[in-house]
């Protein structure tokens, strides 16, 4: 199953009106080929549609009555029944929802969310898998609790609240994405890593199967953690591959696509590999190389920046006639880096961080990390009431998060503060789109078995790609043979680089490129500013006039603010004009105890 959603009733004697059933069908998938299942309950409705991507399905109705569907692979690793079959794992762990327990999630290392129902006991679950890589979102309303894997489905149901929650939209515009389950919304939430939603006799709450912080650190010696590293990773790509023999994967100029393919190949798989960097560029020349060397069909299609990149992938595996000379088994299923660099290669976590940790200055690390990442809430458009109220927020929030991760290593919690939060928010628009890309993600980065043991292990020889770098040399001697794309400051590859070929960071986009996003980009905050309904409690319309003015004369590139005003807009759009400032919405929290 790839698209998930439904609801439940809290209350015993209320029905699930026939509307908001019909409202989830609908909107479930914008595939007008996808043919939604239903399951049905008088205190519950589900509804899946499945891509195809997988061998078999992930939805049942157990002897017992209960109602189980699945989105995703568990992949258990240590409970239950071993092999990839999605239809056997999700029984088995009906099996244990039955008897209301959650421990075997605890070996799930794959990315997956479920959704699960007794009509004996009215009692329902939501779950998340353990980096909470696939998202699940939820509202509970009056009688009700709706669910889905895609944030535009509930924003489609029409008894389902949209009311702008300024407070995370600042974060989204100044930090990436809202902290902890929170989304534009007031009332929509996205389950946590490692959380189970219950709905029982009108109670619903929040349990944890699983603690990041609670992992004992391991004494290995550095050769013994590299080696345990290869073997989890190989695993986790092998408990993937399902004995396949032709795949299809994303290559770049850096190391995680690299090892991925890698890992790959050692298992003498033929595998399309496919670049879309712009040409001359390291991102570009480096892939080629490695395709060469470790002998894939690769494919290149240059391609300007900002795309979804799902998409663009879909689009050209799609469009490929060299695939039709073996078919890999899984054409649904692409695989890619994603995580490497956050899991192994400790990107955001700097030598300075980690001093100043150790010396227990966490305000002064969360600085530090603000200022190199450039994560800052910007005000100056903003209106003036509000703008004073997000002073420091970002540090504070922030602070709240780390306090909240209980390691004896500071490092180590702002390690798994960053593996818990960036990647899962990295994913959401793959999954939010998956209906009209139609391609699953392999993640062997994010394998949870892989992360559990790389949580464990010390910390400072993995700073700076340190250990990632040494790591390479357990793969084929091809993986270092060819220079690799490294992050500033970060170990460089010890084959030269040509000085003329540009790194990801620093390769532009075509000037007709960029004048055509610049121009939609003038057309769209002209529209925002001349609207009659201006969010004028939010934004500063002044402003903003003076900053797209300024823009347009080449007084100075103020772009950035102008996307960072939009998004503002836009949910306002979406919301009706309803929306929850950051002091009503801390009233609101004490008042339910949050």
């Amino acid at each position: 199953m790839t698209i998930l959603a439904g609801v439940f009733s809290r209350n015993p004697s209320v029905r699930i009106p026939d509307s908001v059933c019909d409202t989830l069908k609908k909107n479930i998938s914008r595939d007008p080929s996808d043919h939604p299942i239903e399951f049905r309950d008088a205190q519950a409705y589900f509804v899946k549609v499945d891509i195809g991507a997988f061998d078999r399905p992930a939805h049942r109705v157990a002897p017992t009555g209960s109602m189980a569907i699945l989105a995703g692979e568990p992949l258990l690793t240590r409970d239950g029944p071993t092999g990839p079959g999605r239809d056997v794992h999700l029984a088995y762990l009906q099996t244990q929802w039955d008897e209301r327990d959650f421990r075997s999630l605890r070996s799930a290392s794959g990315t997956y969310c479920a959704a699960y129902f007794d009509p004996r006991t009215c009692t329902g679950h939501l779950v998340a898998d353990r980096l909470g890589l696939r998202t699940l979102y939820y509202c509970v309303v009056d009688d009700f609790v709706y669910f889905a894997t895609a944030l535009r489905i509930l924003e489609a149901i029409p008894q389902v609240p949209k009311v702008l929650d300024v407070l995370a939209v600042a974060e989204i515009t100044g930090f990436g994405y809202p902290f902890g389950g929170g989304t534009a919304y007031a009332d929509i939430k996205m389950l946590l890593p490692c959380e189970v939603l219950t709905i029982q006799q009108g109670d619903v709450k929040s349990t944890r199967y699983f603690h990041w912080d609670a992992i004992a650190p391991v004494q290995a010696t550095e050769e013994e953690a590299m080696a345990e590293t290869y073997r989890l990773f190989q695993s986790a790509v092998r408990r993937r591959l399902r004995g396949d023999k032709t795949t299809f994967a994303y290559l770049s100029g850096g190391l995680d696509s690299r090892c991925v393919v890698a890992a790959l190949r050692a298992d003498d798989l033929r595998v399309y590999t496919f670049n879309f960097s712009l040409a001359n560029t390291q991102d570009q020349a480096f892939a080629l190389e490695y395709a060469n060397k470790s002998g894939t069909i690769h494919h290149e299609l240059p391609t300007e920046p900002g795309p979804n990149w799902s998409a663009v992938m879909a689009d050209a595996w799609r469009a490929s006639p060299q695939r039709h000379e073996q078919m890999p088994e899984h054409p649904g299923v692409v695989w890619t880096g994603e995580g490497g660099s956050v899991g192994l290669g400790y990107v955001y976590v700097s030598p300075e961080i980690v001093s100043l940790l150790r010396s227990g200055n966490l305000d002064g690390a969360i600085d530090i990390y603000l200022r190199q990442q450039n994560k800052t809430i910007l005000t100056r458009f903003l209106a003036p009431a509000l703008a004073a109220q997000l002073s420091g927020h970002l540090h504070a929030r922030l602070r709240q998060e780390l306090d909240e991760i209980h390691c004896a290593d500071p490092v180590r919690a702002f390690y798994i503060f960053l593996n818990l939060n960036g990647p899962r928010r990295h994913l959401v628009n793959h999954f939010n789109t998956i209906d009209q890309h139609r391609l699953e993600f392999q993640v062997p980065f994010y394998d949870s078995e892989l992360l559990e043991y790389l949580t464990s292990i010390a910390v400072d020889p993995c700073l700076y790609h340190q250990f990632y770098v040494k790591w390479l040399g357990l793969f084929d001697p091809a993986v270092r043979e060819v220079p690799w794309q490294a992050y500033p400051r970060h170990v460089t590859s010890p084959v030269p680089i040509p000085d003329n070929l540009p790194d990801q960071w620093n390769a532009p986009a075509s000037r007709a490129h960029q004048a055509a996003l610049d121009n939609d980009l003038l057309k769209r905050s002209a529209a925002m500013l001349s609207d009659a309904d201006f969010p004028d409690q939010v934004l500063r319309k002044s402003s903003l006039r003076l900053m797209r003015l300024a823009w347009r004369l080449g007084l100075g590139n103020y772009a950035y603010a102008l996307k960072a005003a939009l998004s503002y807009y836009n949910y306002w759009k979406i919301s009706g004009g309803k929306c929850e400032l950051p002091a009503s919405r801390a009233t609101r929290h004490e008042q339910v105890g949050n």
